[in-house]
């Protein structure tokens, strides 16, 4: 009589959602094996985690596109680093104005195949020059197209799993952070995306590789901002309440 006021069950994902992440998280690991994925470092938006200054500048942001691709095992001699502006958006709400840093169709950052210099190009906007999480999250981006695209992984582009391929490389706290945020002007209040995967996918996405690596409570997910550190959580705790779940997949059907 009173099963209606019943709480539903906690899923992070649809069932069909939870599948790819863990699919291609595994598909991920057997591609990247080394180093192993209990041994990769995460990286945190902490000045202690930095092996350099950020001084708001274009050397900045080639010292961290220098630091990633270290960490992604390409070498430093096959990119090349561009900047480009793509300005402000102004949207009319009927009240204050709403000012978009990053609308769907204006995108963060570029990457452009190898020429015939051998060369990638990385091309990130101006307007990121001053924030470091920003920064490192599109460089992590960026270059994950290398590592898949460029090194012939996949082929076609698929920037879900692109997004996917920061988190075991140990950027997904950056790019989680970025993924969505609200500020405030002398105008009114806006928000600014970045990527592709929504807060959901991103929690989901730290919770498995937080079960890949063992970590039951990891330091490195304090790093993650409130409401995602929140989601993070409700993942990992379904992730360890239901791990006979976890990683097991549906036979395909005969043929």
């Amino acid at each position: 009589m009173f099963g209606i006021f019943r709480s539903k069950k906690y899923e992070p994902l649809n069932y069909e959602l939870r599948k790819w992440f863990e699919n291609s998280l595994l598909w991920l690991e057997e591609e990247f094996p080394e180093p192993k994925v209990e041994d990769r470092k995460i990286f945190l938006p902490t000045a202690d985690n930095m092996p350099f200054i950020w001084n708001n500048d274009e050397d900045s942001v080639q010292k961290a596109l220098k630091m990633v691709a270290g960490c992604m095992a390409i070498p430093e001699n096959e990119l090349e680093l561009d900047f480009y502006e793509t300005g402000i958006t102004e949207i009319n709400s009927g009240y204050n104005p709403i000012f978009l840093n990053n609308e769907s169709d204006q995108a963060a950052g570029l990457y452009y195949e190898k020429d015939e210099r051998g060369k990638y190009t990385i091309a990130i906007d101006k307007q990121f020059v001053n924030s470091p999480e920003h920064a490192i999250a599109i460089i992590a981006h960026e270059l994950s197209h290398v590592k898949l695209l460029g090194e012939k992984r996949i082929e076609e582009n698929d920037e879900h799993l692109t997004d996917l391929a920061t988190v075991l490389f140990g950027f997904g706290i950056f790019c989680a952070n970025t993924s969505f945020q609200y500020y405030q002007s002398s105008s009114g209040w806006g928000y600014s995306y970045q990527g592709y995967m929504n807060q959901d996918e991103w929690a989901y996405s730290l919770a498995l590789l937080a079960y890949m690596r063992n970590e039951e409570k990891p330091d490195w997910a304090n790093s993650l901002n409130p409401t995602l550190k929140k989601d993070f959580d409700r993942s990992l705790k379904y992730i360890l309440d239901n791990e006979d779940e976890i990683f097991k997949f549906d036979p395909e059907p005969d043929k």
